[in-house]
């Protein structure tokens, strides 16, 4: 919901500089302003829906072309400890709340009705998340044009279930799920087709291209969608963290229409720039974020963590990593990166951690220059921040969505203007 008009004014420091490609890069920093950042809906606050709901536990605001902000929020009006009605709602620019679905509501093309959601991922007016249902199953919603749409769900006529988190990207929706059949496979929806069924686009068994003997045997929990490809994290064989059997982990891109073989971005075999010599990104890529071709790598080992990028002739260049010092922010190099960012070419946006810091980044990657857009040393309304969480999609154009939390314990989630990065200013309307 959108509050009355408020000016906020965070100061904010902006860093410029290049990223060389050293074991250890240090960035330089000047002072900068940010200025009048927009409340679009603060935890707790009753949002007047239908069914009028008190909003907490804000998640991952996804910005769109329009001006609104949609995310996922539970409702905690009842005792503690007990789980409150969960929903994703659409906040519009223009003031207007609209429930995209909630606990309890049915699909258009379904009598299953919804008991939990997670997941999600907008993008050009259309929203698909994973859904827990009410007879246990689960599933893949779709919501376009006002309407929520079951996709894939269990003990349909695919046979399919063990769903993955889903994305969406122009009329493609892709995630992985197991058959009844055969093991896991990646999965596509042409949305363009009338009975939109899920196609086996990288089946269970399929040959690893460049590697002979292996083929894909399971997939990461979070696949993507990037225009009519999908960019998906697979393993040789049945994997979880810390499995020394796991032989073989890649990155891949392939077309969602079935047009060719699946093209590896990167894989355990692959050096990581800016790393010691022979170190590989290993078996376990965080996420793997696509847009127009590039591809931002959150990749973690066990000595190292960083945020890379892959453009479309396939170099792959350090963003940051846990060797990147900044001095006039925090001690000691930075210690955790979110699996979350924000890829909109040629920025990046992410969530870094530090000793007894973190702070939220924007890197033009054109420019090479790095923004701080806040951090935990500043306050807002007198309030400190304590954390925040931004999703893939959480820029467009020069706007930002932000959730922010307190320490008080209060949250927001929070869309903002900054124009070249040294001023920010209210959304009032469409992004421009």
């Amino acid at each position: 919901m959108k509050q009355s008009p408020k000016n906020h004014i965070l100061c904010f420091l902006m860093a410029l500089g290049l990223f060389p490609n050293l074991i250890q890069a240090q960035l330089s920093w000047a002072p900068a302003e940010l200025t009048n950042v927009e409340e679009i809906v603060a935890r707790g606050v009753l949002v007047p829906i239908p069914i009028p709901t008190k909003l907490s536990n804000l998640r991952y605001p996804f910005l769109q072309e329009d001006g609104s902000v949609v995310f996922i929020a539970n409702d905690h009006r009842k005792p503690k400890n007990e789980e409150g009605r969960a929903g994703i709602f659409k906040f519009g620019s223009n003031g207007e709340v609209t429930t995209i679905t909630s606990i309890g509501e049915a699909f258009v093309n379904s009598s299953a009705k919804v008991k939990g959601v997670y997941a999600l991922k907008v993008e050009g007016g259309r929203a698909v998340f994973s859904v827990m249902l009410e007879n246990g199953g689960e599933g893949i919603a779709l919501w376009e044009n006002s309407k929520v749409y079951l996709l894939a769900g269990t003990g349909g006529v695919e046979g399919l279930s063990d769903f993955g988190n889903p994305d969406v990207s122009k009329d493609i929706v892709v995630f992985s799920a197991k058959s009844k059949d055969s093991g896991r496979s990646l999965y596509a929806v042409n949305l363009q087709n009338a009975d939109r069924t899920p196609v086996a686009i990288v089946p269970h068994g399929l040959a690893i291209p460049g590697q002979a003997g292996l083929t894909f045997q399971k997939f990461a929990s979070s696949q993507f969608a990037d225009g009519k490809e999908a960019v998906f994290r697979a393993y040789a064989n049945e994997y979880s963290p810390g499995n020394s059997g796991a032989k073989y982990a890649g990155v891949f891109r392939v077309s969602a229409f079935q047009t060719e073989a699946p093209k590896k971005i990167l894989d355990s075999n692959t050096s990581i720039p800016g790393a010691t010599q022979g170190m590989t990104f290993g078996h376990y890529q965080d996420s793997a974020i696509p847009a127009d071709g590039t591809t931002i790598i959150v990749n973690k080992t066990q000595k190292l963590e960083g945020i890379y990028r892959v453009g479309p002739d396939g170099k792959i260049d350090r963003i940051v990593d846990t060797t990147t010092t900044i001095p006039d922010l925090f001690d000691g190099p930075f210690t955790y990166f979110n699996k979350w960012v924000c890829n909109t070419p040629p920025w990046v946006l992410f969530i870094a951690k530090a000793a007894n810091y973190f702070g939220i980044f924007a890197i033009n990657w054109d420019t090479q220059e790095l923004y701080l857009l806040a951090d935990s040393r500043m306050t807002f309304d007198g309030k400190k921040i304590k954390d925040a969480e931004i999703s893939n999609s959480a820029k467009v154009n020069n706007h930002v969505a932000l959730m922010l939390m307190f320490e008080d314990g209060s949250s927001g989630v929070y869309v903002a203007t900054f124009e070249k990065g040294l001023a920010m200013k209210s959304s009032g309307g469409p992004m421009d």
